[in-house]
């Protein structure tokens, strides 16, 4: 039952990490593993693999293999197991939807995942200690590299992302995952790494399993390195760091601008059918490479802003539920060596 209830966990971690503007970091607060699964994933080091090496090297000693079951529990590996199973089958579950709500419905997809995004930047505004020239800066650098690679794919187009990017963007979308307030796919949006992934998820090729390999590397690497990386800086340059990644966010509002120009460009090749050609035209569209542009009436903005509406009753709803539980659990009543005094 308790394997069950860790299960169950990773999936609504999973359904948070797939919806950018949700935090899984949120999430794993709000289900009181955030301490516990932090913990987990510190302990793998290089006194982890020294032991699998060596233990895997001599596996038929029965020391050895005790050895390794010790790690495992000292790793808390079931737990991460049990979280990444849960997270994955809702990831794959989820990956048609998203990918059909937004290639058919891009506009009030958008919308929402605005709403959704726009009150999680209060939480590292929350966590600063200081708000002044040296945080404008960073803020500022922060919402410039998220323009320049968001204005480099619009020049480049779409097309399949180079392996090295997605390695990159793996190691980038998991460190920030593990940040409550921050989501990673959020970032493979504005990577242009996020329509992509739904796409090999939901249809696996053979190609799918190198790209999602090869994602799945930047994911080892981000929690080896960038991950702690992430905790030196906001340890060292605690204020700076958070103005960055505040930045970050507000420059991905020009990437999640909801109204954007589809319309192919005069030189693509017309590899459209008569029959079914705005089937495959919207198959094609991609988010993060979209110019985009103003709305054409009143009516039309209407609709987007009721999502982005929604959106932020949903984001302040989960962003109250994470604080609710940063508390954690309960501190316990400290154990008496002696025999308890009678009751009064």
């Amino acid at each position: 039952m308790r394997h069950l209830l860790v299960l169950l966990k990773g999936l609504l971690i999973g359904i948070a990490n797939v919806i950018p503007g949700v935090s899984g970091g949120t999430f794993a607060l709000v289900l009181g593993i955030y301490d516990r699964l932090i913990a987990a994933l510190k302990s793998y080091d290089l006194r982890a693999a020294r032991v699998a090496l060596t233990a895997l090297a001599t596996i038929h000693r029965p020391a050895s293999r005790q050895a390794l079951r010790e790690e495992a529990r000292r790793c808390d590996l079931v737990f991460l197991l049990l979280l990444a199973l849960g997270a994955g089958l809702a990831i794959k579950g989820l990956a048609g939807l998203l990918q059909w709500l937004l290639a058919e419905q891009p506009m009030p997809t958008l919308a929402f995942f605005v709403g959704l995004i726009v009150p999680s930047i209060a939480i590292p505004l929350r966590m600063m200690e200081r708000r002044g020239a040296i945080e404008a800066i960073t803020c500022l650098l922060g919402i410039g590299l998220t323009l320049l690679v968001s204005l480099a794919q619009v020049s480049q187009g779409g097309g399949e992302p180079a392996l090295w990017f997605v390695f990159v963007g793996g190691a980038a979308a998991i460190a920030a995952m593990i940040l409550p307030g921050i989501s990673g796919s959020f970032l493979l949006l504005v990577l242009g790494l996020y329509q992509p992934t739904l796409e090999h998820i939901h249809h696996l090729t053979a190609h799918s399993f190198v790209f999602l390999g090869v994602m799945a590397l930047g994911f080892v690497f981000g929690l080896v390195t960038i991950s702690r990386l992430m905790a030196f800086l906001l340890k060292r340059w605690r204020s700076p760091t958070l103005a960055f990644l505040i930045g970050l966010v507000l420059g991905s509002f020009y990437v999640l601008w909801p109204f954007k120009d589809f319309t192919p460009p005069a030189s693509a090749p017309a590899a459209v059918s008569a029959a079914a050609p705005a089937a495959t035209e919207k198959a094609d569209i991609r988010i993060a490479t979209a110019p985009n542009r103003l709305p054409a009436s009143a009516s039309e903005a209407a609709w987007p802003a009721l999502f982005v509406l929604l959106g932020l009753v949903c984001s302040i709803g989960l962003n109250k539920l994470g604080a609710s539980g940063e508390g954690g659990a309960p501190p316990q009543r400290p154990q008496r060596s002696g025999p308890e005094p009678p009751a009064p």
